[in-house]
Formats: C-alpha cells, sequence, structure tokens
C-alpha cells in the first residue's frame, strides 16, 4: 500500500519534517527502478491521451526552447487535444503536460490521499512526459513544495539558490523579472528516485538520452499567513473600531499622523487579546476534511457480498481515511469528504476503534455496545465507505492483493502482541 513512510524510505518522517520540510531539497535514490510504475506508466498515459478525449488546459505542452501556443497542438472551438500535432510537436522537442490525473487514475488518487493524511494539506498531480534530450521549462520555481517521483527514463537536474523564501501563491514566478542566482547542484534523478523541492527553489530539468517520465506531487498547503488574514478579518468583524475610516486628510502634505499612529498600535493590541486560533483551525481543518473525496472503490461490490457481516467478521478502515469527529448533543457527528452522518453518542469508543487503522474482528470492539449492536455499528460504517473487510469478500479498496489476504493474520497478531485490542 502506498504511504508517505514508503515514498521517502529509507528516511523516517520524523527526519524529513525535522531536517528538509519548507528548509533543504532531499533526493532519495538508489531504489528499485520498478518501484512507481504501479503508480503510473507510459502505457498508462498513452492510454488515457488515446481514449479519454483530453483536452487543454487539462493536458499541455511545453518547450523551453520555443513557445508553444494551444492552438498549435488543441482544436481552438473545443480545446479538445489534436493527437497527431501533439505527437509530432512531442517527436521534436516538446514535453506533455497532464494535469490533476488523480482525479482520473486510481492509483494517483490513493497516492494523494496518503500525502494528504500526513500533511493535512491537499496534493494535487502533475505528470511529465518528456522526449530524450529535452527541456520543458525554463529555469524557474514554484510557490507550493513538490515531490518529484521519477517513474521512467532520467532527468537531469540543475538547482539555484533560492530567490525567495517560502514564496505566496501571489508570490510565483514571473518569467523575466525573476532571474536565477547562483548554481548550487547539480543531479540526476533516475527511475524509482524521488525529489523533494521547497518552494522558492530555483531549478532546470532535462531529460537524458531516454524518454522520462515523472510525477510532481504539489503540496497545496495553508500558512500563516491564511491564519493571519482570517483573524485579522474576525477582528474587523467583531469590532467597529477596526471598520472605521482612516482620518480625513490623512493624504494631505503635512498631515500628523502621531493620532493615527496611537490607533493604530491600539488596534494591534486589542487584536493580539483577542485573537484565537482555536476557531481557525477548525474552521480549516472542517474545510479540508470535507473537501476531500475518500477512496470508495468496492462499496457497490459489498451491497450483495456473501456472507453478511457477522461478529466474525474481519474489517479494517478504509486506508488513509481523512475525517472528524464532533460532539453536538447527545450525538456524535462523523464528517468525511462531503458526508456527515450522525451516531449515538455512546458509539464514541467502539467508533474510534474501528476507525483507528487497525484490523479487528467486530467481536472486538471496545465499549458498551452488546454484539448485536456491534454488528449493526460496523454494517452502517461499511454502507457508508467508512469501513471495508480486511478478509476480501468486500474487495481491496486500495487495490493491494496482500491487504486481502493478511487481515485475519493481522488481527490475530495484533491480539497476540497487544497492539490492540
Amino acid at each position: 500500500m502506498v504511504s508517505f513512510e514508503w515514498l521517502i524510505e529509507p528516511v523516517t518522517p520524523d527526519a524529513f519534517f525535522l531536517d528538509h520540510y519548507e528548509r533543504e531539497p532531499l533526493l532519495i535514490e538508489g531504489r528499485d527502478p520498478e518501484r512507481f510504475r504501479p503508480l503510473l506508466s507510459l502505457e498508462a498515459v498513452d492510454r488515457y491521451l488515446a481514449t479519454s478525449s483530453p483536452t487543454h488546459p487539462d493536458v499541455f505542452l511545453v518547450d523551453a526552447a520555443r513557445e508553444l501556443k494551444p492552438d498549435d497542438y488543441a482544436f481552438p472551438e473545443s480545446g479538445r487535444i489534436d493527437l497527431p500535432r501533439a505527437y509530432q510537436l512531442f517527436q521534436s522537442g516538446a514535453t506533455i503536460s497532464l494535469s490533476q490525473l488523480q482525479e482520473r487514475l486510481p492509483s494517483l488518487g490513493a497516492l494523494c490521499r496518503a500525502m494528504e493524511r500526513v500533511f493535512s494539506s491537499h496534493f494535487q498531480t502533475n505528470i511529465y512526459l518528456s522526449p530524450r534530450n529535452a527541456q520543458g521549462f525554463k529555469s524557474h520555481y514554484d510557490s507550493h513544495d513538490v515531490f518529484v517521483l521519477q517513474v521512467s527514463g532520467s532527468k537531469h537536474w540543475t538547482l539555484y539558490d533560492t530567490l525567495i523564501e517560502l514564496p505566496l501563491h501571489g508570490q510565483g514566478f514571473e518569467p523575466g523579472s525573476h532571474i536565477p542566482g547562483t548554481m548550487t547542484r547539480e543531479l540526476t534523478i533516475r527511475a524509482g528516485d524521488v525529489l523533494y523541492c521547497p518552494r522558492g527553489l530555483f531549478h532546470s530539468a532535462r531529460a537524458t538520452d531516454e524518454v522520462s517520465l515523472h510525477i510532481t506531487l504539489g503540496v497545496m498547503g495553508k500558512t500563516w499567513a491564511d491564519v493571519m488574514v482570517e483573524a485579522v478579518t474576525e477582528a474587523c468583524l467583531a469590532s467597529p473600531a477596526f471598520r472605521a475610516n482612516l482620518p480625513a486628510g490623512f493624504a494631505n502634505p503635512g498631515f500628523d499622523r502621531s493620532r493615527a499612529e496611537a490607533t493604530f498600535r491600539s488596534l494591534i493590541m486589542t487584536f493580539a487579546e483577542n485573537a484565537r486560533l482555536g476557531p481557525i483551525l477548525d474552521r480549516f481543518a472542517e474545510s479540508f476534511v470535507t473537501s476531500r473525496r475518500p477512496g470508495f472503490e468496492g462499496c457497490l461490490t459489498e451491497l450483495d457480498t456473501p456472507p453478511p457481516i457477522s461478529t466474525e467478521t474481519c474489517v479494517v478502515a478504509r486506508p488513509h481515511l481523512v475525517y472528524l469527529l464532533r460532539e453536538e448533543g447527545d450525538q456524535l457527528s462523523v464528517m468525511f469528504g462531503s458526508t456527515q452522518i450522525a451516531l449515538p453518542l455512546f458509539t464514541r469508543v467502539p467508533l474510534e476503534r474501528a476507525l483507528s487503522g487497525a484490523p479487528f474482528q467486530v467481536c472486538d470492539l471496545p465499549g458498551s455496545l452488546d454484539e448485536p449492536g456491534k454488528v449493526v455499528l460496523v454494517q452502517r460504517l461499511i454502507r457508508e465507505g467508512l469501513l471495508v473487510r480486511a478478509d476480501g469478500a468486500g474487495g481491496d479498496p486500495a487495490g493491494n492483493t496482500a491487504t486481502r489476504h493478511r487481515g485475519r493474520a493481522a488481527v490475530e497478531r495484533g491480539k497476540a502482541s497487544g497492539d490492540y485490542p
């Protein structure tokens, strides 16, 4: 199963966040060249382009050596990609880019969900297919962090000094205005390698003497600037003092700014005394969770899958499930994706165990529920898409056949080791 740990091993998540996240690039190399093939392949890209009628800007072509316009490879009225023309441009040096492919390929969707669970940030994919010795973009930087997964072939990367440290989205790269500084490092990324680039890092990349296919995983994170904007907005809505006009004549020559300075300092003090982080994080968390689409693979199969759920059934939470639990009176609200379900408050203990990520047998759920109640709860959670069978009867939502055969054994190992009840 894909995971953040799987992506960056042998580096640990703790080491990554301590030494590299938003600080330094990280190259992880020397791994199995077939490592990322289950996620994507040249054949999968070929099949998608040939069968899905892709349009611009979901698919676009770039070439650092020349300017390409959509009309060069797409039909003007519909925006649909003219594949013969696009392939001719590819053969002459253009890179084919496919945006947001995680919305169309389950393997990439699962990868994004795995990353989102760790970062509490949206993730998106851009796919780049470059012909031999080609460079798609000129030297530039991104205004979001990226992980580059080299699927096949190889690319030579050149890194430069960071021009703007941790740029915001509004500080994106502008050709002609932003010039790379001193070159700091050269490296070659080969199949199976992954490169982490913090935002703001100037770089360029050119394919070697083989066709290159890589996945760029973009981190669409919230910043402290977002929090501060939200906090200031709250202050302005809560207090008329923040909404008062500036002093009359403040733009005139000779205007005495002393009283305005005093008012400004007073507003800052009021803001500092009253701003609260908790409610803002709550809103950001709810917005993140409700905007994420869970992987519902297997739900349709489960509707007619014998045998029925019993106390002996092995189940497990869907991989990388992002959810929120909130108490509302005598009910427990479960939010995930665009779905919100209500359960009795007394189900909290077994519910938290069920969603913990470790496989379990229905009869082993903790709490005050009797065995029929446990069965009813698990049936509801399966029907809503929060749980799946761990014994394979309901299919494998992650596409990982090993999971289907390890469920019951994992439960027994957990019981023996005491890792979970």
